[in-house]
């Protein structure tokens, strides 16, 4: 562990709190980049005339929601690879660049290559996000860092509620408007332009905060020539990473809860457009806004106060543990949401939300795997390496996940196999794995009381 146990018991180093803002403005730009156009992609598709019904679109909206994954994928470990050699401000500033201008043409989009072509340059430019990581992981100290990373899922949760808000109440504005299809009718032509531009100016105004006050955080980057000399450790490949026995059941664990996470995340906004007869609940585009900025605002609140007191209590690897085991009545209980849609619609809600509510305290698993990833690190040098490992796996889900659930929904429903439930049988599954597979981890990633 490149971190030397402390002699005495000290009080936590203050946070660096400008830099840390500016990085978790960085982070928070990724899940509006990722996820704006999830409420509204089913019907863009119908829109644009890729899909003319309603049960096919989920196919489709898949192969978007993935494309960005996978070539992030592409990079992802790349990126973090190469901020370990030129720094990390540089990299990160590139990736805000092409983030902005590919999210906003994204809603220019009429046909399905410019979609996925558009969503691909995007996933490309986020692939550095890994970098943050690192990033966080050098202005701390063990003092310090559970506080920083439970700051780490709260600026994506921030991120969720915004995209989920731009994409679900800017898009189709002209209907909700009419006055500004008259005075604007570029908008009424290109309907989810607004939400697209909305989301490019996120990484955009990030973009240039980094770039007048971020500092650099690399050793060799933030030192004079002089210094640079001292500096001996150097950065791990992956294969050198994965050699390590503390490293491997790490990523094959976090590959399986981030698995889980993004099929939930993307399954949620197709479940909740799909009318109630066909296993759905029929939510209109802003209703589906108001709910995953509702599951945001939720994961915010346990991020903030609950995370920070659990961890320190618990610990990051026990605590993983529990979080990554609710996510097994989660996807029990998403099927009941539509049982309830049918027969007790007053009821509907509280059932969303109660829903909502697991998948928020399910999300800070993601804080203690940054935590234990992190802790994991054989020296600092290799901490762009190894988030960048981390993110590649997370990666690989994120291109297999979104396009995998959305498929089987929609055969599931086509179909009509298992009455309809297919996919949610498959994700207890995949939840069952998933926590089988934290049993293997250490007990904790690094020596502290």
């Amino acid at each position: 562990m490149y971190s030397e146990p402390e002699a005495e018991v000290k009080a936590p180093t203050p946070l660096p709190s400008t830099q840390l803002a500016i990085v978790l403005f960085l982070r928070a730009t990724e899940p509006i980049s990722y996820l704006v156009c999830f409420p509204f992609i089913n019907q863009m598709l119908l829109d644009i005339g890729v899909v003319d019904d309603p049960r096919r679109a989920g196919f489709y909206a898949g192969i978007v929601e993935s494309v960005f994954a996978f070539t992030e994928l592409l990079t992802v470990f790349h990126w973090g690879s190469l901020s370990d050699r030129i720094g990390r401000k540089p990299v990160l500033l590139i990736g805000c660049a092409f983030s902005a201008v590919s999210a906003a043409t994204f809603g220019l989009s009429k046909s399905l290559t410019m979609l996925v072509a558009t969503r691909a340059i995007n996933g490309l430019a986020n692939g550095n996000v890994a970098v943050l990581k690192s990033v966080i992981g050098e202005i701390t100290d063990e003092s310090n860092q559970a506080r920083a990373f439970s700051l780490f899922p709260l600026s994506l949760a921030i991120g969720t509620i915004l995209a989920s808000m731009v994409g679900g109440y800017l898009s189709n504005i002209t209907v909700t408007f009419p006055v500004l299809g008259d005075t604007l009718p570029f908008l009424a032509t290109y309907p989810y332009f607004l939400p697209s531009f909305v989301a490019g100016l996120f990484p955009a105004l990030a973009g240039i905060v980094a770039l007048l006050w971020m500092e650099e955080t690399l050793p060799d980057c933030a030192q004079t020539a002089g210094e640079m000399e001292e500096v001996h450790e150097r950065s791990l490949s992956a294969r050198e990473l994965l050699r390590d026995p503390a490293i491997w059941p790490l990523m094959y664990s976090f590959a399986l809860m981030s698995l889980e996470a993004i099929a939930y995340q993307a399954l949620l906004p197709l479940f909740f457009f799909t009318p109630a007869k066909l296993g759905g609940l029929g939510f209109s585009e802003a209703q589906i806004g108001s709910a995953l900025s509702l599951r945001g605002i939720a994961t915010v609140g346990v991020q903030l106060f609950v995370f920070p007191r659990l961890v320190a209590h618990v610990g990051a690897t026990r605590l993983f543990r529990i979080l990554i085991a609710l996510y097994i009545p989660t996807f029990v209980l998403l099927p009941l949401l539509n049982v309830l849609a049918r027969t007790h619609a007053a009821l509907e809600w509280a059932g969303v939300a109660a829903v909502l509510l697991l998948g928020a305290v399910s999300n800070m698993a993601f804080a203690c795997n940054l935590i234990m990833t992190n802790d994991a690190a054989p020296n600092r040098r290799s901490l762009g390496a190894l988030n960048g490992l981390a993110a590649f796996f997370s990666a690989c889900t994120r291109v297999i996940g979104p396009g995998a659930a959305n498929a089987l929904f929609a055969l599931s429903v086509d179909r009509h196999v298992l009455g309809g439930n297919l996919i949610w049988a498959v994700m207890v599954g995949v939840a069952l794995l998933g926590w089988h597979s934290s049993l293997f981890l250490k007990r904790e990633y690094r020596k502290r009381a």
